[in-house]
C-alpha cells in the first residue's frame, strides 16, 4: 500500500496552497487530482489583494495580472455607479492561478497524482484513500475537492441532498474592457462579473437561477438572452470574439452551512464554505483557508496541539473567527441585490452615500 503523511483530495486554490505551505515546512505531502493542470474553471477570476503579499512570498508570479481598483455597478435598467475598491484586486484566469500555485507546490515538495479518489476511510489512526487504480494510507487528509463532489455522499455530508437553485457561467472572450475595472451588472433572476485576465481576456462569469435559465436552451443561448436585456452587457460582449470552443456551466451551487471536518477529514476552500460571487473575495478566501488549515495541521504535527479532537475545534475557530462575518454580509448583500429592483435600490444609495458601498466591500474581505 502507498503512504503519505498528509493527503491533500483536490487541486483547487485551497488544495495548492495547502500543499505548498506544507511542503515547504518539510511535511510530506501528495495531492490527488483527477484532472491534469492547467485548465479553465467557472470563477469570477478577481482576486483581492490581501493574499498578495503571500503569493508573492510563497514563489508565485503574478506581476502580469493587471491591477483592478474600480468597481462598476450596472443594472438591466440602465442605471450605473462607479466608486473606487478600498483594497483592489488583481485579473487573473484560473488557468494561470492554479498552474503557478501547483508549480510553486511541486517545487517546495509536494507530489501529484493524477487520479480521481473515490472513497476516503477512517481506520484508526490513518486513514484509507481510495482511487480506482490504487489505494494509499495518511494519518492526515486534507479534502479541498471543491463545491460539491461525490466525495460529500461518500461522506454523507448534510448538505448534498439539499439542492440549489444557483448555477454559474463563463466564458472568455476577446473585446475591449478597461484593464482597471471590474464590472458587477445585475438582471434579472442572477448577475454577472466582467474583468480582464492576465492573457488580454475579458473574463465573464455569471450566477443565474435554474429558472431563469430554463427559459433558453442552452448555456450560449442564456449569455445571448442577458446581452438583450442588459445595455451594459451588451454594448462590451455584442461583438466580442468567444475564446473557448463553448461556455462553461456549473450548477446546484450551494450556499449555506457545511462542516469544516467531517469525520477527521479537515476542509478547506470551497468544501467548507462559498463566499456569494457578487463580493469578489471567493478566490483570496479559498488560498487564506488552505494557508489557515496549514499552519493549525503543522503545529498539531509539531506537539503544540494535544489532540486530533482539539486539532479540529481549533480549525473551526479559527475558520469562522477568520470567516463568518464576510460570508455573512455576503449573503445579505446577494439577498437584496437579487430581489426585484434591488441593484437599482443598491445604485441610488451608493450615489447618494459613497462611503456606504465602500464599507460593505470591506466588511467582505480581510487586510493586507
Amino acid at each position: 500500500m502507498n503512504s503519505s503523511e498528509i493527503i491533500i483530495i483536490g487541486g483547487g486554490l485551497a488544495g495548492l496552497t495547502a500543499a505548498r505551505h506544507l511542503a515547504a515546512m518539510g511535511r510530506g505531502v501528495t495531492v490527488f487530482e483527477k484532472q491534469q493542470l492547467p485548465h479553465h474553471k467557472v470563477c469570477g477570476e478577481y482576486l483581492s489583494k490581501e493574499v498578495l503579499p503571500y503569493l508573492k512570498q510563497s514563489g508565485v508570479d503574478l506581476e502580469d495580472a493587471p491591477h483592478i481598483d474600480r468597481l462598476v455597478l450596472s443594472s438591466a435598467g440602465g442605471k450605473s455607479l462607479s466608486c473606487p475598491l478600498p483594497l483592489g484586486g488583481i485579473g487573473i484566469s484560473r488557468y494561470a492561478l492554479d498552474y503557478r500555485l501547483y508549480q510553486a507546490a511541486e517545487k517546495a515538495g509536494a507530489v501529484f497524482v493524477w487520479q480521481s479518489v473515490e472513497a476516503v476511510l477512517w481506520r484508526d489512526p490513518h486513514f484509507q484513500v481510495t482511487t480506482r487504480e490504487e489505494t494509499w494510507e495518511a494519518p492526515y487528509v486534507i479534502g479541498s475537492w471543491g463545491k460539491r463532489s461525490v466525495l460529500d455522499r461518500v461522506q454523507n455530508r448534510g448538505f448534498f441532498s439539499k439542492s440549489s437553485p444557483w448555477m454559474g457561467i463563463k466564458m472568455h472572450y476577446r473585446t475591449e474592457y478597461p484593464k482597471d475595472q471590474v464590472g458587477l451588472y445585475g438582471f434579472e433572476g442572477g448577475y454577472g462579473g466582467l474583468s480582464v485576465t492576465e492573457s488580454g481576456a475579458v473574463n465573464f462569469c455569471y450566477l443565474i437561477h435554474k429558472e431563469r435559465f430554463r427559459e433558453t436552451p442552452n448555456l450560449e443561448s442564456c449569455t445571448k438572452s442577458l446581452l438583450k436585456e442588459h445595455p451594459g452587457l451588451r454594448e462590451v460582449l455584442e461583438e466580442a470574439e468567444p475564446l473557448f470552443p463553448k461556455a462553461l456551466g456549473i450548477s446546484n451551487i450551494y450556499f449555506g452551512h457545511k462542516e469544516p471536518n467531517k469525520d477527521h477529514v479537515l476542509m478547506a476552500g470551497d468544501a467548507v464554505r462559498l463566499i456569494h460571487p457578487l463580493c469578489g473575495n471567493g478566490m483570496a478566501m479559498a488560498i487564506e483557508s488552505g494557508r489557515l488549515l496549514a499552519e493549525v495541521l503543522d503545529e498539531y504535527i509539531k506537539g503544540g496541539i494535544e489532540n486530533r479532537q482539539l486539532l479540529e475545534q481549533t480549525y473551526r475557530k479559527i475558520w469562522e473567527k477568520t470567516f463568518k462575518t464576510r460570508l455573512w454580509v455576503g449573503a445579505r448583500l446577494q439577498q437584496v441585490l437579487t430581489s426585484p429592483n434591488g441593484l437599482n435600490l443598491g445604485i441610488q444609495a451608493g450615489a447618494k452615500v459613497p462611503f456606504l458601498l465602500r464599507t460593505i466591500i470591506r466588511k467582505t474581505h480581510g487586510t493586507v
